[in-house]
């Protein structure tokens, strides 16, 4: 008989049958897998890591055409549970009575309900939870074609906070699902990415200017005051990025503390290192102050 105990409700794999479950075994952290309601295995891990989980998934799901980052979404929201368990210590009861398993002459029975020093809480949901919360978007229709001009310049420029909002917000938000050290890499890894783009040999001033562009397109208001030599600053209006994780998180639950305002002053140390540069900013709900200055 298995010793697992479920520490998740059952993370369903997008446009397949099969689902997974977190748990601890033999006092070590384990994955269940599972299809419809037969357990194809509960192996245990070496570790508590997202690669584990996927690894233990992707390797038991028979799936033509299976999407690794389906999985790989699956093994995430596994981590945050495992994590919540981690430190709790305790969790509610998320063992699913109908789930069966074959036994070794080949019939199925029922996986009994194990027991735990754990005292898990009643209520748990053992319904599988679907891999993502599906947004329901309304049909909108139209009788006839919108007269599109062309956007040139700062209206171009403007059009473009939006996206860059919703791109970067949803990206930590996620990230930050699946533990700090993901997000620390996430933001890292695009942070230097956009470094990369930014740095020209044979212009040193581009990334500055490159930064600064940046933080001008956090907001549709933004100036440039004159700060005198040797020092520049960028003011922005309403910060935009800020304003989005807002509407994309009412209920401030999804983003990790910081956020998203966090990724620039990452950005902001690592150009003002480039550059041999101070810089320093300054947040608010109203705007943003980011001033650069030149070593005394």
């Amino acid at each position: 008989m298995s010793d697992f105990y479920p520490i998740s409700p059952l993370v369903g794999i997008t446009n397949t049958s099969y689902g997974a479950q977190a748990g601890v075994m033999d006092e070590k952290w384990a994955c269940r897998v599972v299809r419809g309601k037969k357990i194809i295995t509960e192996k245990t891990m070496p570790d508590l890591s997202l690669d584990n989980f996927v690894g233990v998934i992707y390797g038991h799901i028979r799936v033509e055409g299976l999407s690794r980052h389906s999985v790989a979404r699956c093994a995430g929201r596994l981590m945050q549970f495992s994590r919540k368990y981690q430190t709790a210590g305790i969790c509610p009861n998320f063992e699913i009575p109908d789930l069966v398993r074959d036994s070794e002459d080949g019939e199925e029975y029922i996986a009994a309900t194990p027991s735990s020093t754990v005292e898990p809480e009643s209520g748990g949901s053992t319904q599988a939870v679907p891999e993502d919360e599906e947004i329901v978007i309304e049909s909108a229709h139209i009788g006839s074609l919108p007269n599109v001009v062309p956007i040139v310049g700062n209206k171009l420029w403007a059009k473009s906070v939006e996206s860059h909002a919703i791109i970067l917000n949803e990206t930590i938000a996620y990230a930050g699902d699946l533990g700090p050290e993901h997000l620390d890499a996430m933001i890292t890894r695009i942070a230097n990415a956009m470094l990369k783009q930014w740095i020209d040999p044979s212009d040193p001033h581009q990334v500055v200017t490159k930064f600064c562009q940046m933080i001008q397109g956090c907001s549709k208001e933004s100036q440039l005051p004159k700060t005198g030599v040797g020092k520049l600053t960028v003011e922005t209006g309403k910060c935009e990025v800020l304003w989005m994780a807002r509407e994309l998180d009412p209920d401030a639950d999804r983003f990790p503390a910081g956020y998203p305002c966090a990724f620039h002053e990452l950005l902001a140390e690592k150009v003002a290192e480039i550059a041999g540069l101070e810089i320093n900013v300054n947040t608010s709900s109203i705007g943003c102050t980011v001033d650069l200055k030149l070593p005394d």
